[in-house]
Order: C-alpha cells, then sequence, then structure tokens
C-alpha cells in the first residue's frame, strides 16, 4: 500500500502515491488536524489540545465529539484504520504517512543541511489558516517562525562550509530572501559580495535592506548598515 505524505511548506496538501488527494479528506480543519500531529511527532497531542485548537468556540462535550467524528472519518476516507494512534494522546503512524517537516527536522538534526534546505519549499502553512480558530493560528506562527529560523541557521552553515566565494554569496543570498528584515545576515551578504570583487552588488543590498526596514517596519537602518554604505562608497574596506 502506498504510504500518504503531507506537505506543509509553501501550503499544505496530502498526497497519495504522486497524486495530490482532494474532497472530504482534504478539508481545512482535517488537514490541520494532520498538521498538528505531525508537529507534534512521536509525542503525540493530548485530545483536549487538539479541541481547544479546532473547536474554540464549542462546550467540551461538542467539541470532544467533533474530533471523535472526524478521525472516524478521516480513517475511513482515507483507508487506512489504523492512521491514528493513541486514545487519550493522538499520534500519527508514520507505518502509513510520512511528513515534510519530519524529513526537513530530521535532517537538520543529521548534519544534512544541504537536503533540508531543498525540502524548505517554502513557509511553513503558508497561505493557510482556519477561521474562528485563534489558538491555531498562533501555533501555526510560532512553528513558522520556529522552522524559518532553523532553515536560516541551515543557510548560514552552507555558506560558512561553501568550498568556493561565490558559493557562499549563493548560500547568504538565500539566507536573506528567507529573512529579508535580519541585519546580520544581510552584512554577512554584502561581505560576500565584495568578496568575490563585486561592490556594486554589496552597496545593493545593504541599500535595499535599510530602505526595507524604512518603509516596512517604520525602522532606522542599523548604524552598520549605514557605515557599509558609507565604507563601499568611499571605496574603503568596510569593517
Amino acid at each position: 500500500m502506498e504510504q500518504l505524505r503531507l506537505l506543509t511548506f509553501g501550503g499544505v496538501s496530502l498526497r497519495l502515491g504522486d497524486s495530490t488527494l482532494t474532497g472530504a479528506a482534504t478539508g481545512r480543519r482535517r488537514l490541520a488536524l494532520l498538521v498538528l500531529l505531525a508537529v507534534a511527532r512521536d509525542r503525540g497531542l493530548n485530545r483536549e489540545k487538539v479541541q481547544s485548537y479546532l473547536w474554540p468556540e464549542s462546550d467540551t462535550e461538542q467539541a470532544r465529539h467533533g474530533l471523535n467524528q472526524m478521525v472516524y472519518l478521516q480513517r475511513r476516507h482515507l483507508d487506512s484504520e489504523d492512521l491514528f494512534l493513541g486514545k487519550k494522546t493522538l499520534r500519527l503512524n508514520r507505518a502509513l504517512i510520512t511528513a515534510d517537516v519530519w524529513d526537513f527536522e530530521d535532517a537538520l538534526d543529521a548534519g544534512a543541511h544541504e537536503v533540508a534546505v531543498r525540502l524548505y519549499a517554502g513557509s511553513f502553512l503558508d497561505g493557510f489558516f482556519l477561521r474562528e480558530a485563534p489558538g491555531f493560528e498562533r501555533w501555526a506562527d510560532d512553528q513558522r517562525r520556529r522552522l524559518a529560523e532553523r532553515c536560516a541557521q541551515a543557510f548560514s552553515v552552507l555558506a560558512g562550509a561553501a568550498g568556493t566565494k561565490h558559493g557562499a554569496v549563493e548560500w547568504w543570498r538565500r539566507a536573506a530572501e528567507l529573512n529579508p528584515y535580519h541585519t546580520d545576515t544581510m552584512v554577512r551578504l554584502a561581505n560576500a559580495w565584495v568578496a568575490i570583487g563585486d561592490r556594486a552588488a554589496a552597496i545593493r543590498c545593504a541599500q535595499q535592506h535599510a530602505d526595507l526596514l524604512r518603509t516596512e517596519l517604520d525602522l532606522p537602518p542599523d548604524p552598520r548598515v549605514v557605515r557599509m554604505i558609507e565604507q563601499l562608497r568611499d571605496g574603503s574596506a568596510p569593517d
């Protein structure tokens, strides 16, 4: 039997083999249940916690019934009786489903940073939301930040280990795309441009970063960035 695969980076989808599933099994709340349990991994997630994320406006009995019905119907629609394991604490059966978020974090933990960044196809749950579920939305925001930070750290490791100066530029460039507001990353990217002799590119990325902070966050540029731009323009080596 083919395994289900849950994709969470750059959006949310559920696949079976080469096919993306549609229909009742991929309703938003049902996908949210799979995502919650995927991030919980083998620890699983207490049923009451799941209910608070997915049915925050319902009383305890209604929420319990909603979760029981969802688990039952999901097993039925996916023809997978053992997809969910546990009673008080739910977890996904790894023999029946895989998840990109598992592979991503496992690769990072194993030091396979290049494998990990290839799996990071975009922000966690990008464009996915649940109406009237603020607890789930806060949880999703926290996980989105956490996973983006882990990916940014992987880019930093890859840049530091790059075999060529041009390779370092590429990794720092991707790190800056992931978090354009992070000044330290931008400074490292600008220095990488300088290292390959492209001072114009270094000035551009430093100026774009300063402009971004000013226009989108209403923040003044970091003094390091101001000094770097001045030094690059007058021909001196940046600090």
